[in-house]
């Protein structure tokens, strides 16, 4: 940052209460990077508890650190989804038509749920008004990108934001970020997203499946093929949260050994093989 700037631009930490952005700002309150002054969390609404509980516990660490702390919000997404007539922020759906043709849906949802909440606020922090512009840079958005996760990074979308990735230049992995947690008595952040996303791993969907939460996202798959609300959108065939096309509660999460399926290299090797 070019010292004519510095003491003008505000630094903020974009908070996604997941394991990379909580170990960023964890570092910036242990002093090991470069403090903000703001974070920002996008609420979709239908996060996890687990998400909710220990943005909690932030909140509380934050302010201790005088790290100003903003919750903002383009409504509840899962309403929103369900709702005859309202404006859809598509979902990564999957789509199957009575012929068996299948698709996918557009992912416009992290764009209108948490990209343009954050960028509005970062406009009011920085002092611009809707739509002013400025050719300096205003703000320095903290973003939690980790180094495997490298090809994520992305410059701001305007001239007065500069995004910064404090993970990626220190080469820190998510693994990274849970054994630096583990080893300073962190207790380990929860995976931040929202419960009925389409690109949940098996793994992740078996771990909802454990909890609670799993009867609404059952619910919610229902809804979506039984409510119209798809087809008053204008997509054709049915829609579903899994990348099998079926109801989620009929999906066959267990894992490979449960269901006696193993690989030639899950048995011991002596190693002799070619010899």
């Amino acid at each position: 940052m070019s010292d004519e700037l510095e003491n003008d631009v505000i630094r903020v930490l974009s908070l996604g209460a997941g394991v990379q952005s909580t170990t960023v700002l964890r570092m910036m309150i242990d002093g090991e990077i470069e403090r903000a002054d703001h974070a920002i969390f996008a609420d979709t609404g239908w996060e996890p508890s687990a998400v909710y509980e220990h943005l909690l516990s932030l909140e509380s660490a934050m302010a201790e650190a005088g790290i100003e702390f903003h919750r903002v919000t383009a409504g509840n997404i899962r309403d929103d989804a369900l709702a005859v007539g309202h404006r859809f922020a598509s979902m990564p759906l999957f789509f199957r038509d009575e012929l068996g043709h299948t698709g996918m849906g557009r992912r416009q949802c992290t764009k209108e749920y948490k990209v343009e909440p954050i960028t509005r606020k970062l406009r009011e922090l920085s002092g611009l008004e809707p739509r002013q512009q400025s050719r300096a840079v205003l703000c320095v958005q903290v973003i939690g990108i980790s180094w495997d996760e490298s090809h994520r990074m992305r410059d701001a979308r305007f001239p007065w934001i500069r995004n910064e990735y404090p993970l990626v230049d220190r080469r820190i992995t998510r693994q990274g970020c849970l054994t630096w947690n583990d080893e300073r008595g962190y207790s380990v952040p929860p995976r931040s997203a929202c419960l009925g996303c389409p690109f949940h791993s098996d793994d992740e969907w078996r771990r909802i499946k454990d909890t609670e939460e799993w009867s609404d996202v059952v619910e919610f798959d229902a809804a979506l093929r039984s409510s119209g609300v798809t087809e008053s959108r204008g997509f054709r065939g049915k829609a579903f949260l899994h990348k099998d096309r079926i109801a989620i509660d009929q999906v066959d999460l267990r894992t490979n050994n449960e269901r006696g399926v193993f690989s030639l290299f899950d048995q011991d090797c002596e190693g002799m093989c070619g010899l």
